[in-house]
């Protein structure tokens, strides 16, 4: 498919991007292979991305792939997130534990929207962070990434921000089933406080299933439900950040269409009209589409870049961490199960 402009023929806008995207896709598969044999392949497919960078520099042929991975495969990832979301998250919990995970939520972020500038991070980064913690990891990181970043740091941001999540939640996949010992607590105790408190999906399951089934299978549906919150946090995020604009204007912003499709998807699984085949396989293309996202973002950063982060993210990441650790504990060692 071909069209004529000023007199050179050029490919059309898809064949365009499919050199860079098949790029991006190939790397994703590498870092997803690495998983064997340990590590995240979100981290994997960062890190390939920019080894690759700073050995090779993409030519022009793959430039506009790797812009639409790093921005819209990602949003693309996030809205297939929805197809995880069923009524089996809502019927296990009872409604103390469903606005107990959403408080938890809720004040993780207005902490990240206060400390963040006390630490001289931009408000922006600060609700990246905090969503980051308190929703779900990488995907929560991008997807607000989405809604609030305009500037052009936002791909360094994102990219370290998502690093620095991911290697938290690996950490606590392994400490924290150690509290639930230490802590005495319970199969459904442990599995929301699991669930409750560590960043990354597939972490806070292998957690939980650490610990015993049970346990597991309580993790899962807490976690899942952290998930479910990906769509009203941003929309909140998205007022907060803009609050200044939508006081100037009668009317308020539309959710990006990634987060409409977030909640569509999640409203079709719930309603039982999506076959369980289908689910099942758009769990694991989500997150290749982040991986893939992930290898694209590293595509484009060079390493001085990485270097401007700076160390006061990852302080207020694990700040954060540890407030959302302290309110699933006070809240599963004071309430009956």
């Amino acid at each position: 498919m071909l069209h004529r402009s000023g007199g050179v023929i050029e490919p059309n806008w898809l064949w365009r991007d499919v050199p860079g995207i098949a790029l991006c896709a190939l790397v994703a598969c590498a870092a997803t292979w690495m998983t064997v044999l340990a590590g995240s392949a979100v981290i994997w497919g960062l890190i390939f991305g920019l080894v690759l960078a700073a050995t090779w520099s993409p030519p022009a042929l793959f430039q506009t792939g790797i812009s639409f991975a790093a921005r819209q495969v990602m949003r693309i990832g996030v809205a297939l997130l929805g197809f995880q979301i069923s009524l089996a998250t809502l019927q296990i919990l009872d409604v103390a534990d469903v606005a107990a995970l959403a408080i938890n939520v809720a004040i993780v972020l207005m902490v990240g929207w206060f400390l963040g500038p006390m630490l001289g991070i931009t408000r922006e980064l600060s609700l990246v962070a905090a969503a980051s913690v308190a929703v779900c990891g990488a995907s929560a990181a991008a997807a607000v990434a989405c809604v609030v970043m305009r500037n052009d740091s936002a791909n360094r941001d994102v990219a370290c921000t998502v690093g620095a999540v991911s290697i938290i939640s690996s950490v606590a996949m392994i400490l924290y089933p150690l509290l639930v010992h230490m802590a005495g607590l319970g199969s459904a105790a442990g599995g929301i406080f699991l669930g409750g408190s560590i960043h990354e999906v597939a972490h806070a399951i292998a957690a939980g299933y650490s610990v015993d089934p049970e346990t597991g299978d309580m993790a899962t549906v807490a976690k899942l439900l952290r998930v479910a919150l990906l769509a009203p946090a941003c929309i909140a995020v998205s007022f907060i950040a803009t609050g200044r604009e939508v006081s100037q204007k009668p009317l308020l912003p539309l959710p990006p269409v990634f987060l409409i499709g977030f909640v569509v998807a999640a409203l079709l699984n719930a309603s039982g009209l999506v076959p369980r085949e289908l689910s099942q396989v758009t769990t694991p293309l989500s997150r290749f589409c982040l991986v893939t996202s992930m290898a694209a973002i590293g595509l484009t950063l060079p390493w001085r870049s990485i270097r401007a982060f700076g160390i006061k993210p990852i302080v207020l990441l694990l700040i954060l961490s540890v407030v959302l650790i302290g309110l699933s504990l006070t809240y599963v060692k004071n309430h009956s199960f």
